[in-house]
């Protein structure tokens, strides 16, 4: 009988590569947009590559080969990528991004719509960068890192006072987020169907139909990986403690994240639609115009320009 280490490598080895693979079409089709949602989707996206390259390069050849194939140095580093750094980035810090992201754009329209002088979205996910990294820096200390076990298949903190410490700190914190996200994902449902019925003001009344349209995938696609990332971390805190099989360990830890970043990748490549040009929105003036109609509507476009283009 095949040993479940090579079937379970050759999961991860599939699972990564179409992970990558998604979430790098993501990057290269969103990376010139100008909306704040496609930006922070593009670091969802970076971050996912990371995690999935942590499993192509390092926790799949190691199952094939049943040891480390470099110095223990290298897991923990890994380990970080996947369990702390770029799994901050990837599932609670840009997922509270999009949520806040989507609960100003449906409550406060028209101040989401007009153009920023301060690029708050870059700021923003700069911190957010620089805090998941400095997160990640102590479980670097021997003793207190998160590290890919060849012999369970699996990606799990050491045995140790300092490792459980930092990865008991680090699951209440995801968790705290993925409550706060989903509660504000929740509020702006709620006003979206108020909207609906004529009882609120979600959704600016002069916004064209296209872009209405636009913003309710955005919110579908943030609602769904809201619940895809909570979901994974309820996986890989509680249930994995109900059954102690190595397949059922796998499937929580490694095919639940793996799952999560192709999903997120899937997703915002199927629901990702272009901001519109001012060229595609512009029409060309009648001969019989006079010049005093002709501002106005050169002062029209401007303002299209402006409702079209989101730099928050």
């Amino acid at each position: 009988m095949i040993e479940f280490r090579y079937f379970a490598a050759t999961v991860m080895l599939g699972m990564s590569s179409a992970a990558i693979f998604l979430n790098s079409l993501v990057v290269r089709h969103m990376f010139r947009e100008r909306e704040g949602f496609h930006k922070i989707c593009v670091n969802k996206a970076v971050a996912n590559v990371f995690i999935g390259l942590a499993f192509l390069v390092w926790a799949a050849p190691c199952s094939y080969l049943n040891f480390l194939y470099l110095p223990h140095y290298f897991n923990v580093f890994f380990g970080q990528i996947v369990g702390w750094g770029p799994y901050l980035m990837s599932g609670p810090f840009t997922q509270m991004c999009l949520a806040v992201n989507r609960a100003v754009a449906i409550s406060f329209p028209y101040w989401f719509n007009k153009q920023h002088k301060v690029p708050w979205t870059k700021i923003i996910l700069a911190g957010l960068w620089a805090l998941a990294i400095l997160m990640s820096l102590p479980a670097m200390i021997d003793g207190c890192s998160y590290i890919f076990f060849v012999e369970s298949v699996s990606w799990s903190p050491t045995d140790t006072v300092c490792s459980r410490t930092l990865s008991e700190y680090v699951t209440n914190l995801v968790l705290l987020m993925a409550i706060i996200s989903f509660s504000i994902n929740v509020s702006s449902i709620i006003k979206i169907v108020r909207s609906a019925i004529g009882l609120g003001a979600a959704m600016d009344p002069n916004m064209s139909e296209t872009r209405k349209k636009k913003r309710r995938k955005m919110f579908i696609q943030c609602v769904i990986q809201d619940c895809t990332h909570t979901t994974d971390c309820m996986l890989n805190t509680y249930v994995y403690t109900f059954y102690s099989a190595q397949w059922f360990q796998f499937l929580c830890g490694a095919v639940s994240a793996l799952t999560v970043i192709t999903l997120d990748g899937f997703l915002m490549s199927v629901l990702h639609q272009k901001s519109t040009t001012p060229s595609q929105t512009r029409e060309s003036p009648s001969k019989s115009h006079t010049n005093g109609e002709f501002r106005k509507r050169g002062v029209s476009r401007v303002s299209a320009t402006i409702m079209t283009t989101t730099t928050l």
